[in-house]
């Protein structure tokens, strides 16, 4: 039996216990799909997607630990990649294998490669994995619950540390921090200097401020 742990808000957690883990309609996530990654040596790894969560208003996010048959169908791919399907135990050695390898150098591999870049192959780099199941998870079919740590992870994407933030306020509005990155692209314009991201959506009202920063600026 293969095990996996399924990533949600412990808001969800009471109905979980009672029915198990069922199908959620989401922007952005299939709603015929439960998500998990399989359970291995590295933490980090299994659980890489907590914080994303996070960022995206889950709350705090708790671990639900199941199993499933080995040769149970899923489907294997990177969270902006072509599913591969192949049965649970192969995901879980194929997880195993990829956590062996260091995951800023295979990230610059995965960049190299054509074959990964026109999706040929499944990337070498741990880093945003995804396993999703076609079924709903039977309550009998759970371990346990677990609450995790909640600074395990990436944001935005693997390796996303260090580069410029993403600017769409569409995307972003209410996000955590979104404000700050306003202040900073407002501040830039409005000192004549070239800001270090953009931000999309600027007929959003609170960019009116830009130009009353302007005027401030030239007055000084």
């Amino acid at each position: 039996m293969a095990t996996f742990v399924h990533l949600t808000s412990h808001r969800n957690l009471p109905g979980i216990r009672r029915g198990g883990i069922g199908f959620v309609k989401t922007d952005g996530w299939r709603p015929d799909r439960i998500y998990a990654l399989p359970v291995t040596r590295e933490f980090n790894i299994a659980h890489q997607w907590l914080r994303e969560l996070r960022r995206m208003g889950g709350g705090t996010i708790a671990g639900v630990y199941f199993r499933i048959p080995d040769d149970e169908m899923v489907e294997v791919s990177h969270f902006n990649g072509t599913p591969v399907a192949m049965r649970a135990a192969e995901a879980v050695a194929l997880m195993m294998a990829a956590e062996q390898r260091d995951p800023a150098a295979a990230r610059v591999a995965d960049k190299a490669s054509k074959a990964v870049q026109r999706r040929r192959v499944l990337p070498s780099s741990p880093e945003g994995f995804q396993v999703t199941i076609g079924r709903p998870i039977a309550r009998s079919e759970i371990l346990r619950f677990k609450m995790l740590p909640q600074v395990t992870g990436w944001r935005y994407m693997p390796g996303a540390n260090g580069t410029p933030p993403c600017g769409c306020v569409c995307c972003l509005k209410g996000s955590f921090g979104i404000r700050k990155l306003e202040r900073r692209l407002e501040s830039d314009e409005a000192a004549g200097r070239t800001p270090k991201f953009q931000l999309f959506g600027r007929e959003e009202a609170s960019f009116a401020r830009v130009e009353r920063l302007r005027v401030r600026a030239r007055r000084d």
